[in-house]
């Protein structure tokens, strides 16, 4: 990670994965699990639009057009490929990382828990960081979720592409069978 990543998004990597090993008794995850999940999602951080769009290529994944029109969002589904084939990650931890930044509909507890400590780790300037994990202290994992999802929701609506699959996951965090609900 550190040869591959600029300081900033490395340290972030380290932070968010040991927010992971903390909060994985209170999310109900594996503990080692939550850490490698923690460590590699952001892998693929810092390669520049076009070699992601050609790296999703490569692994047979087919970019949606606000993907297109912002690369960056492929982050983690081309994090998740490499991370497979160079650490053979299991299923649960390459779900986690390939939607850790739009969360999907029917997302499992492991990748619930890395789309909170993403946002949530303690080296994040903006306030709604600490007050996620105020939430989480006070109140449990699903407050303190419910909280973040609602937060990143508003984020993302402010810019000018939404990812589908953000709209379909926060309707479904917040659906009948959601966490939220």
């Amino acid at each position: 990670l550190r040869e591959r990543l600029p300081e900033k998004t490395f340290k972030h990597c380290l932070s968010v994965a040991e927010l992971m090993g903390e909060v994985a008794p209170k999310s109900g995850v594996d503990r080692a699990k939550a850490i490698e999940a923690g460590l590699l999602h952001d892998l693929c951080k810092a390669t520049k639009p076009e070699k992601l769009l050609a790296k999703a290529k490569k692994f047979g994944l087919a970019p949606n057009a606000t993907q297109k029109k912002k690369p960056n969002l492929l982050h983690g589904a081309v994090a998740a490929e490499e991370a497979r084939r160079l650490f053979a990650i299991d299923d649960e931890v390459y779900d986690a990382i390939r939607w850790h930044t739009t969360g999907r509909p029917d997302f499992g507890r492991l990748g619930l828990t890395l789309y909170f400590c993403d946002f949530s780790e303690p080296l994040r300037s903006f306030p709604e960081a600490a007050v996620a994990r105020g939430i989480l202290d006070a109140e449990g994992f699903e407050p303190a979720l419910c909280f973040v999802a609602e937060r990143r929701l508003i984020e993302v609506r402010s810019k000018p592409f939404v990812d589908p699959t953000t709209e379909a996951f926060h309707d479904w965090i917040h659906g009948e069978n959601g966490c939220c609900s």
